[in-house]
């Protein structure tokens, strides 16, 4: 049966990936554009920090017998959306490439972290995860289309 920790632990993966994929951005550009790529990774590896104390936090709480189904739609979704996108080794060459997978992964966290809050009810740090990650898919749309 999976857990609330099952599910932070694909959160804290995600976050990963993301300061993983940031860095390498940061890496290949210059000026405001590598300055944004390294606060994007700054931000996600806070996330991930954050996730880790969750984990901490929480107990090992099983999944009651009605959530299971979302629990497994939660973990496939993550499993389809999110980890194919941001696990290849490769940052695309072309920029606006690049920035519209991360938007794409940004968009994809959004929706399984508001997800994840039926588990996690009233954690203001889930709220201001999920937040952070709506101000990075402004920026970044911001960002398209004009590199």
């Amino acid at each position: 049966m999976l857990t609330v920790n099952d599910m932070l632990s694909i959160a804290l993966k995600i976050e990963g990936a993301g300061y993983s994929y940031y860095s390498k951005l940061a890496e290949k550009t210059t000026g405001k554009i590598k300055e944004l790529f390294s606060h994007l990774a700054d931000q996600e590896r806070d996330h991930a920090s954050r996730f880790r104390e969750m984990l901490n936090d929480i107990e090992n709480l099983p999944v009651t017998a009605e959530w299971e189904d979302n629990v497994g739609y939660l973990k496939s979704y993550a499993e389809i959306s999110i980890f194919p996108k941001i696990e290849s080794e490769e940052v695309p060459q072309n920029l606006n490439k690049a920035i519209s997978a991360a938007m794409e992964v940004e968009k994809e966290s959004i929706i399984f972290y508001g997800d994840l809050e039926a588990f996690i009810p009233n954690s203001e740090s889930l709220k201001k995860i999920i937040a952070e990650e709506k101000r990075h898919l402004i920026d970044l749309v911001k960002l398209y289309g004009t590199v």
